[in-house]
């Protein structure tokens, strides 16, 4: 009897050891930040919904980017809470110039301000991720596979509860990436600064009779979500989705502001042709 209980702690304890085979959580993360902050190119996709009261907003956009110099391609579907017909666009921005054109047949690009574009995509994705940087002893972790990129097949879908869920259009084999899964969620004062990050970041206090610590302290946390798939040999980011729901008093009323954004990153530091993106039909 006692060598069968021997036996048995052995093989836990073997168990153990066999599942904390892996570097630690803080460092897969900051590893994830170093290798995405030297990101030179990568293609994308964001499904992001947004709600405030009784304005919502849901959009897809593909493309690409090149930070240094910068050279950005968007192929994007809105559905406007007004709209009947959603609304696709083509953008087409670099540093000194923002084309626009609407997506259908003999369509023409349309010279805008270039000053007045502005989209977190021509940033970093580790800016990002530095948001959730304080809270990495909060941060739970597993290792688990996700299929690749593939913008014709996947879709983000609307779950119960306004979540963010990938829908396959059809069952595809493909050889699947072996990732670590990061994840994160808060709910309470602490997660303010957060809340305040998101807040500047969706324009939400743009107008100068806004005071933004005033709103600040009207804010009432439900839920803050992150969850970031960083590929077990690269350390490059393939997925990292967010989702952030609260209560704030902005412009004399109170607002329930939320919002699931899910970015889908391929073709890390590969070559981009432009031209072939802004010319496809």
């Amino acid at each position: 009897m006692k060598r069968l209980g021997l036996v048995m702690a052995l093989s836990i304890s073997f168990l153990l050891v066999g599942c904390d085979d892996h570097p630690p959580t803080s460092e897969i993360y900051e590893q994830a930040i170093e290798v995405t902050d030297q990101l030179e190119s990568v293609k994308f996709q964001r499904n992001q919904t947004m709600r405030a009261q009784q304005d919502s907003f849901r959009g897809q956009m593909n493309g690409a980017v090149v930070y240094e110099p910068l050279e950005f391609y968007g192929s994007m579907e809105m559905n406007l809470l007004n709209l009947n017909e959603a609304l696709q666009l083509e953008s087409y921005v670099n540093d000194s110039e923002w084309l626009v054109r609407q997506n259908q047949q003999e369509a023409e690009w349309e010279e805008y301000d270039r000053t007045e574009f502005q989209d977190t995509l021509l940033e970093h994705p580790s800016l990002m991720l530095e948001w959730f940087e304080p809270y990495q002893d909060q941060f739970l972790m597993k290792e688990t596979a996700i299929s690749p990129f593939q913008e014709q097949e996947d879709e983000s879908t609307e779950g119960e509860n306004g979540e963010e869920v990938d829908a396959e259009t059809e069952e595809v084999e493909v050889e699947k990436i072996d990732v670590y899964e990061i994840s994160f969620r808060g709910a309470d004062e602490q997660y303010k600064p957060l809340v305040q990050t998101h807040i500047e970041q969706m324009g939400l206090v743009n107008r100068s009779s806004v005071n933004l610590d005033d709103v600040m302290e009207t804010v009432e946390i439900e839920r803050i979500d992150m969850t970031v798939f960083v590929d077990k040999e690269t350390y490059d980011v393939h997925r990292l989705q967010t989702r952030f729901r609260y209560l704030v008093y902005i412009e004399g009323e109170y607002r329930v502001i939320d919002e699931s954004l899910l970015l889908r990153f391929d073709q890390h530091n590969e070559p981009i042709d432009f031209d072939e993106l802004k010319n496809e039909e």
